[in-house]
């Protein structure tokens, strides 16, 4: 089945810099099969994108390095057979990424997302890559909290405000995973003065951003 929509759904092999799919082998183990379910996404994106805003012409020229290779970073650091809940997931980097590498049977994920154009596309590339994950369409601070094991989100929110969003989901118990780019420590700081938890730094491959990983969180009475 992959085969038969990779073939249909083949995306440009390499961004403008040139780095491609078998590139990311030179910074995470990845097989053959997650390599086809991302080309795969890679292509419904290509798709979409050029009949709705999903992702801007040079952005698209380098989303192997800037999008694919900057999500899949993250799968080291989520649960292995768990539910990871993705915040605000757009045009599905991390959460698409994430639902690709998978392998454990008992591994899902949930997409929250309020706009529909990128819902339909969440579903569509969910469809096409078989991915164990499902959309959940709503604003964020609006939707009922679901289980969750862990807390991603990229591009979504600074910290305190992602926090924020996030507290039903620490406050049982969950954790956070996020990548942040080079203002991260400034995010940092201004988040701890509103809130506790411990935290582990984690250098991104975008050279300047970290991973943040979050847990134990509660808010700082005043």
């Amino acid at each position: 089945m992959f085969a038969a929509a990779l073939n249909e759904r083949r995306p440009p092999m390499r961004d403008k810099d040139g780095f491609g799919p078998e590139d990311l082998k030179d910074h995470v183990d990845v097989s053959r099969e997650t390599l086809e379910r991302l080309q795969i996404i890679v292509g419904e994106l290509d798709a979409w994108r050029r009949k709705t805003n999903l992702i801007g012409p040079s952005e698209f020229g380098r989303v192997w390095r800037r999008h694919v290779l900057d999500s899949i970073q993250l799968h080291p650091h989520v649960p292995t057979s768990g539910h990871t809940i993705d915040l605000g997931s757009g045009s599905g980097f991390p959460a698409l990424i994430l639902a690709a590498c998978a392998t454990d049977p008992a591994a899902k994920f949930s997409l929250v997302e309020s706009v529909g154009k990128k819902c339909a596309f969440l579903r569509a590339a969910i469809e096409a890559a078989n991915l164990p994950a499902k959309v959940i369409q709503g604003r964020v601070e609006a939707i009922k909290p679901v289980q969750a094991d862990c807390i991603t989100a990229r591009a979504f929110a600074p910290l305190p405000k992602l926090i924020n969003y996030a507290a039903p989901w620490f406050e049982n118990g969950a954790y956070g995973v996020i990548p942040k780019g080079r203002r991260w420590e400034e995010e940092l700081t201004d988040a701890l003065e509103s809130w506790r938890f411990a935290y582990e730094a984690i250098p991104s491959v975008s050279g300047d951003g970290a991973i943040l990983k979050i847990s134990e969180v509660s808010r700082v009475e005043r």
